[in-house]
């Protein structure tokens, strides 16, 4: 048996997943503290905001904050005055405007990115303004320097900091933490709307619509804030734009070029969409983003850091967003690592056995559900094969198995297994 530890874990990334399982850890009395690279006046005030989907990842969240901060999930929620429990998000053809059909899930919420930090950062110590630049072990303990010459030691250092993930590229090199692309480009922004488009949109569904057209274009108008439920011109809607091959990111000169781009996609869009996509801002700020992923398909164990390093949500497995599978597995990740390290806090394991059976748990299945989001977003953004994609079959709902037939994987390779929805 592993002597008892006193566990100091640093995380970097002040990300959901690294404050959740700050969270997760501070209450099964580890120590833990997070350093993020952003300054605290704009960490919280940031201009860009959009919502993500907690569906199956309540479950982890559940087990790592305490219950008084689980009373108050609804804080988080894009629209927390709606109180009806859904259970799907309606899909439709957005040409027509007719009901696909409905990607069932656990009670999904809309969250903001922005309310759900703010919430999972209560009572955890957060150092702001610590941007990383290199790492190092030494006998029994891993220390972190930031840009400012500041380090933090521990026993264990987490790499929470996202897709482009600093630690990442510590544990398995340059060349292997690099992203791959992906051939599918989308905006990702928000602005209000005139009062009755506003409420054209709710009226069509009160919290998220995903619109799929035969020109390959999906489209997602969801609602991002509510401040005053009886002041709809107040209401903030996010809107997702994507599509596969060009226009490519650097074939927009400038955010006017971006915005006659919506304009023209809303065109051939049914309602609410095309009135969405007609009221844009003629001086919105339009972002772009070209869409990437990161298999954590590789031995690091080797990595002379390990196992006093390791990586948990977007840093371990940066997944195609089609599925909204990103936040609900980093919740597991923080959920299953804390409960790894109870092991060594109480003598029952070492670090190296907690740190290994995490990772033995998390890649298998992140590798199974960034291939099914692939596939998923493949079949999303064509048509003739929409009506096989992933969403159809199993909803929201985590895949616990491979999925049926073949299987797009980053490398172009195949998996063959059978399907079943959680």
């Amino acid at each position: 048996m592993a002597e008892a530890t006193n566990l100091d874990v640093v995380v970097i990334g002040a990300g959901a997943t690294g404050l959740l399982l700050a969270q997760g850890l501070k209450m099964n009395g580890i120590k833990a503290t997070v350093y993020e690279r952003e300054e605290a006046s704009t960490y919280h005030t940031r201009p860009r905001e959009w919502g993500m989907t907690l569906h199956f990842g309540q479950e982890y969240l559940s087990k790592c904050i305490p219950p008084e901060l689980m009373a108050r999930l609804n804080e988080t929620c894009c629209d927390p005055f709606f109180s009806e429990k859904l259970t799907s998000w309606p899909m439709y053809n957005a040409q027509t405007g007719e009901k696909l059909f409905d990607m069932q899930g656990f009670n999904p919420l809309r969250v903001s990115r922005r309310k759900l930090r703010a919430l999972l950062s209560e009572a955890v110590e957060v150092h702001y303004g610590k941007r990383i630049v290199s790492v190092s072990r030494s006998d029994g303990s891993a220390t972190a320097t930031f840009a400012d010459g500041s380090t933090a030691t521990g026993v264990l250092i987490v790499g929470c900091e996202g897709v482009h993930s600093i630690v990442r590229e510590a544990l398995v090199g340059k060349e292997a933490a690099a992203n791959s692309p992906i051939d599918i480009q989308m905006i990702n922004t928000c602005w209000t709307l005139p009062v009755d488009v506003a409420l054209l949109q709710r009226k069509a569904h009160p919290i998220f619509r995903l619109g799929y057209h035969p020109s390959n274009v999906q489209w997602v108008t969801a609602i991002q804030d509510v401040k005053d439920p009886n002041d709809p011109s107040s209401f903030l809607f996010q809107q997702a734009i994507s599509w596969p091959g060009k226009p490519l990111v650097e074939d927009f000169p400038d955010h006017k070029a971006r915005v006659e781009f919506i304009k023209e996609k809303a065109l051939a869009f049914a309602e609410p969409w095309r009135s969405a996509g007609l009221n844009v801002p003629a001086d919105q700020h339009v972002h772009i983003d070209p869409i990437e992923m990161w298999r954590p398909d590789m031995d690091w164990t080797s990595s002379p850091l390990w196992p006093h390093f390791t990586l948990a949500g977007d840093a371990a497995h940066n997944m195609p967003p089609f599925r909204g599978q990103g936040l609900n597995n980093g919740f597991q990740d923080a959920e299953k690592l804390v409960s790894e390290l109870l092991g060594v806090k109480d003598g029952t394991k070492t670090l190296e056995e907690a740190v290994r059976a995490y990772e033995e748990e998390m890649k298998p299945r992140a590798l199974t559900e960034i291939d099914v989001s692939l596939m998923q977003g493949r079949m999303a953004h064509d048509w003739e094969g929409l009506l096989s994609a992933p969403g159809f079959r199993a909803g929201m709902n985590a895949y616990r198995e491979e999925v049926n037939g073949k299987l797009e994987t980053a490398s172009g390779g195949e998996a063959v297994a059978g399907v079943n929805g959680a």
